[in-house]
C-alpha cells in the first residue's frame, strides 16, 4: 500500500503501526536498493581498565576508509548476519567477511589476536599491560601499514617516552625526565639591571614530569614498583619505560651545578643532552627564569639613551641602540650584524658615549679603519676621550688608557700587544668587522678571548661568510660559553645543519641566539635606499686564452703523474684553478709578462676588452664606477691599461699595502673631488669593509672571490646609507669556463641553509677526477671562438 501511494497521486495510505519493529530496519532496507558501497577496514580501539589490577581491553570495529569515525561495531557486524550494514549513509556488503579478513592480518603483525579468530563471533580482546604498551610503538606503525585503524585513549595519545625529541612530544601522558635549571635568585635595582654580578654556576635538579605535572619522588618510586609499561596515576593512566624506570627513580630530586652560559643556553632550547638520558626536556627557574625574562624585555626595549651623542639617528638605529644598552647593561654581549651601510658604527658610538666612565672602553678594528673611527668618534661623541693606540709610539702600560677613553686599535696589534691589552680591565670590548676571528683556532680570536670586560660587542655584516663554525667563534667571544664547546657545537648543530639540512637543529640554534643577535636588511629598514640592481656579464675567451687554458688543464689532469692523492692534490688542484683564474683574467697575469711592453695589454683578453667598454660608457655618462679583483698584479694591470685607453690622467688602486694616508686621501677625492678619477680600483680584501664610496654608481667585480658574502661585503662600499643612485653591479665571468659553472653553483648557495662553500676554492678540492675535469673542461663552442671578439651585453635590460 505504501509503496504504491509513492508513485501515485492517491492520498497518503493510512498504515498501522509495526508491533515490534526491527531496529535499522528502514534504514536497511532502503540502502538494499542503493549503489554507493562503503569501502571499510579493521579498525582496533583500546579501552582503558576498569581498576588498577583490570586488563585493558582492545575492541574491534569496521570503519568508512574515506570517512574517519564512521563505524559499525563488531557486536552489531555479528547479530546483522549476512544482510547488509548502513555506514555513513551507504551500504556495507559483506561485514563478516570484512571484520574477518581484517582480523587475520592484523593477528600477523600483533599475535595478542591470534587467539580470538579461533571463536565464532570475536568482539574484543583483553591485554595485559604489556601487551597493550605495545600498541604505541612499533607494532602500531606496522598495524597502520597493514591498512589497520588504531586508536588509543586520548589521555595515552602522544610519542614514546623514549623520544628523541622531548620537547616535541604531544601531550600524551607519558612519565619523562625533565631538569629543571637555575634555583638562586638574584635581586634587582630599581633599573631592573641586576645587582650582584651573574653567578658562574648555577643548579640544577632531576625531576620527573607527566606533561607539566610533577611527580613527586615517592610518585615516581611507587611506579618504578609496579614494573608496568602503563601505570595509574592520580585517577589516569601515564606510559612509562619499565627498563629505565628504575633510573629515573634514583635520579629524581638529585642536583648538580652547570656554568650560567650552560644554563641560560638550556633555559632558552628547553631541552639538554645528558649522559643519563640523552635529549631531556629542559624548564629555566630562579636566576635562570630571571635571565630569560630581562633578555625578553631587552629585546622588546625601543628607546635607547643617547646621552653624548650628537646624531640624528633612524628608527631602527634607536632600536638597535636600546637593544645593545639593554644587552651589555645586563652583562651579556651582544652581536649587531646589521646588513652593511646601516650603521653599526654610530649605533656603537651611541653606545660607547651612554656608558659610565669609571673604566676605559677598547674597540679593535681593521687597520684601514682606525682614523675613520677617530673620525666618526670624534663627529658623533665629541664628548669622548679617544686614544689611538697603533704605531711606533703607542701605549706600553695599562695606565695610559684612563676611565672613560675609547681606545681603538687594530687586529694586528691586538695580537701583538695581547699581554697589555689583556692586563686592562675593560669597561666594553668591541670587535668591529668580527669575522676577523671566524676561525677560533687563530691567533686572533684567542687573543680576543684573553680581553677581560664587562661586556663584550662584535660588529659584522657577515656572521656567517660559509660555516657554522664561524658564528661560533664569534658568538663564543661575545658570550663564552653560551653554545658550548667547539667540537658539541658541531656535533649538536654545524653538523647537523651543514650535512643534513636538519631544520629541528637550526631552530634549536636559532633559539640559543637569536636573543642575542641583532640581524636586519636594508630592504627591510631603509626604504629610501635605492635600488641594487645585480648583472653576471659573460666574457668570451680570445683563441689564446683558449689554448693556455687548454693547455693548463691537460697538464693538469692528463699527466703521467695526475694530481696525486691527500695534501698534495689539494694543493695541486687550487694551482689549477689559480692558473685558469689568471688566463680568464689575462694571459699577462699567467705569464708574468711585463705589462708596460708594446702591446703587452691590448687584444688578448675577452674579459679585459669587456671591461674596458663597460667602464668607458659609464665615464663618457659622468659616472663613478668602483673596479674589485682579488690580484695586486691584477689590479695595477688595469689601473695602467684603463688609463691609457679611457684617456685618465690616473686611475688609483687601493690595496693592502696602501699606507693608511693615502687610502684616506684616495676615499676623499673620489667622494669629493670633481677632478679626481672616476674609477677607483680596489683590492677585494683590503676594500671589503670600512670604506663609504657611496658617490660610486657602479661597481665592478673583475674576478670573483667565490663567497657571495665578500662579494656582498665589497659591494656594499656603494650601496650604503649615504646613496641616492640606483647602484649597478656587473660580475664578470667568462663563458662557459669554469667560472661560469661556480657563478651557477654559488647563486643557489647564498644563504647559509644551502652553503657549505669555503671562504676561497678551498672546498673544490675535494672533488673527485670526474667531477673536477666537468667543472673545469671548456664547451666545444669555443673552439670556434674569435681572437679578440668580446661578447656583447648581457641581454638584462641594463644600461651602463
Amino acid at each position: 500500500t505504501w509503496t504504491t501511494a509513492l508513485v501515485t497521486a492517491s492520498a497518503s495510505p493510512a498504515l498501522p503501526t509495526p508491533t515490534a519493529p526491527a531496529p535499522g530496519l528502514l534504514a536497511d532496507w532502503a540502502l538494499a536498493g542503493s549503489g554507493d558501497r562503503a569501502a571499510v577496514r579493521l579498525l582496533l580501539r583500546l579501552g582503558t581498565p576498569a581498576g588498577p589490577d583490570a586488563l585493558w581491553p582492545l575492541s574491534f570495529h569496521l570503519e568508512a576508509v574515506d570517512e574517519p569515525g564512521a563505524l559499525v561495531s563488531a557486536h552489531r557486524v555479528w547479530e546483522t548476519g549476512s544482510a547488509p550494514l548502513s555506514l555513513g549513509g551507504r551500504v556495507l556488503d559483506g561485514p563478516q567477511e570484512a571484520l574477518v579478513e581484517g582480523l587475520g592480518r592484523a593477528a600477523r603483525v600483533f599475535r595478542p589476536l591470534a587467539a580470538c579468530l579461533e571463536e565464532s563471533r570475536p568482539t574484543r580482546v583483553l591485554l595485559n599491560p604489556f601487551q597493550a604498551a605495545r600498541l604505541f610503538g612499533d607494532t602500531a606503525t606496522a598495524l597502520r601499514t597493514a591498512g589497520i585503524g588504531l586508536t588509543v585513549p586520548d589521555e595515552l595519545s602522544g610519542d614514546e617516552p623514549d623520544s628523541k625529541d622531548p620537547t616535541d612530544r604531544k601531550s600524551g601522558n607519558a612519565l619523562l625526565p625533565r631538569l629543571r635549571v637555575g634555583t638562586r635568585r638574584t635581586t634587582r635595582g630599581k633599573s631592573g639591571k641586576s645587582t650582584t654580578p651573574h653567578p658562574r654556576t648555577v643548579t640544577y635538579r632531576w625531576e620527573a614530569v607527566v606533561g607539566d605535572e610533577v611527580v613527586t619522588p615517592d610518585e615516581v618510586a611507587l611506579l618504578a614498583s609496579r614494573g608496568e609499561p602503563l601505570a595509574p596515576w592520580r585517577n589516569t593512566w601515564v606510559r612509562l619505560d619499565p627498563d629505565r624506570i628504575g633510573e629515573l627513580a634514583a635520579l629524581v630530586g638529585t642536583s648538580g651545578r652547570l656554568s650560567t652560559a650552560e644554563a641560560l643556553a638550556i633555559a632558552l632550547c628547553g631541552r639538554h643532552h645528558t649522559e643519563e638520558f640523552g635529549e631531556v626536556a629542559a624548564v629555566a627557574d630562579g636566576s635562570v627564569a630571571d635571565l630569560v625574562g630581562r633578555l625578553r624585555e631587552a629585546g622588546g626595549r625601543t628607546e635607547p639613551d643617547l646621552t653624548g651623542v650628537r646624531a640624528d639617528l633612524r628608527d631602527y638605529q634607536r632600536r638597535g641602540v636600546a637593544w645593545l644598552q639593554s644587552l651589555t647593561d645586563l652583562g651579556f654581549g651582544a652581536l649587531l650584524a646589521d646588513d652593511m651601510g646601516l650603521g653599526k658604527t654610530l649605533q656603537t658610538i651611541a653606545l660607547l658615549a651612554g656608558r659610565t666612565g669609571d673604566r676605559p672602553r677598547l674597540v679593535v678594528c681593521p687597520t684601514s679603519v682606525v682614523s675613520n673611527w677617530e673620525r666618526e668618534l670624534a663627529r658623533f661623541a665629541p664628548g669622548l676621550t679617544v686614544v689611538r693606540h697603533h704605531g711606533a709610539r703607542r701605549a706600553t702600560e695599562p695606565a695610559a688608557f684612563p676611565p672613560g677613553a675609547v681606545v681603538v686599535t687594530s687586529y694586528a696589534l691586538l695580537r701583538l700587544d695581547t699581554e697589555l691589552l689583556a692586563s686592562v680591565g675593560w669597561d666594553l670590548v668591541v670587535l668591529d668587522e668580527a669575522q676577523q676571528i671566524k676561525n677560533h683556532t687563530a691567533q686572533t680570536a684567542r687573543a680576543a678571548l684573553r680581553l677581560e670586560a664587562r661586556a663584550r660587542v662584535a660588529l659584522t655584516g657577515t656572521p656567517v661568510e660559509n660555516r657554522l663554525s664561524e658564528l661560533w667563534s664569534i658568538a663564543h667571544f661575545a658570550n663564552p660559553g653560551l653554545l658550548g664547546s667547539h667540537r658539541r657545537f658541531r656535533e649538536r648543530f654545524a653538523g647537523p645543519i651543514e650535512r643534513d639540512g636538519d631544520r629541528e637543529a637550526a631552530e634549536r640554534l636559532r633559539a640559543v641566539v637569536s636573543p642575542f643577535v641583532l640581524r636586519r636588511m636594508k630592504s627591510a629598514v631603509v626604504d629610501e635606499l635605492p635600488a641594487k640592481l645585480e648583472t653576471t656579464v659573460p666574457c668570451d675567451l680570445t683563441a689564446e686564452q683558449t689554448r693556455l687554458y687548454r693547455a693548463a688543464v691537460a697538464d693538469a689532469l692528463d699527466g703521467d703523474d695526475g694530481l696525486g692523492t691527500g695534501v698534495r692534490r689539494q694543493g695541486n688542484v687550487l694551482r689549477l684553478l689559480t692558473h685558469l683564474k689568471q688566463i680568464c683574467n689575462h694571459p699577462v697575469q699567467y705569464l708574468g709578462e711585463d705589462p708596460a711592453s708594446d702591446n703587452a695589454l691590448a687584444g688578448r683578453s675577452g674579459k679585459l676588452m669587456r671591461a674596458t667598454e663597460m667602464l668607458g660608457e659609464a665615464v663618457a655618462a659622468g659616472d663613478r664606477a668602483l673596479v674589485f679583483t682579488q690580484y695586486r698584479v691584477m689590479g695595477e694591470l688595469l689601473a695602467r691599461h684603463l688609463a691609457a685607453e679611457l684617456g685618465l690622467d690616473d686611475v688609483p688602486f687601493l690595496h693592502g699595502g696602501t699606507p693608511a694616508e693615502r687610502r684616506d686621501a684616495m676615499v676623499d677625492a673620489f667622494q669629493h673631488d670633481d677632478t679626481a678619477s672616476p674609477l677607483l680600483i680596489v683590492s677585494l680584501k683590503a676594500g671589503g669593509f670600512g670604506l663609504n664610496l657611496t658617490r660610486a654608481s657602479h661597481v665592478l667585480h673583475y674576478d670573483r672571490w667565490w663567497n657571495p658574502a665578500v662579494e656582498d661585503q665589497a659591494t656594499d662600499r656603494a650601496h650604503r646609507i649615504g646613496q641616492t643612485k640606483t647602484v649597478h653591479v656587473h660580475k664578470l665571468v667568462t663563458a662557459d669556463t669554469f667560472e661560469e659553472r661556480i657563478d651557477a653553483l654559488l647563486e643557489s648557495k647564498r644563504s647559509l641553509a644551502d652553503s657549505v662553500v669555503g671562504t676561497s676554492e678551498t672546498w673544490l678540492s675535494e672533488l673527485d677526477d670526474d667531477a673536477l675535469r666537468a667543472l673545469v673542461r671548456l664547451a666545444d663552442s669555443e673552439e670556434s671562438t674569435s681572437a679578440g671578439a668580446p661578447t656583447p651585453p648581457a641581454a638584462t635590460g641594463e644600461t651602463v
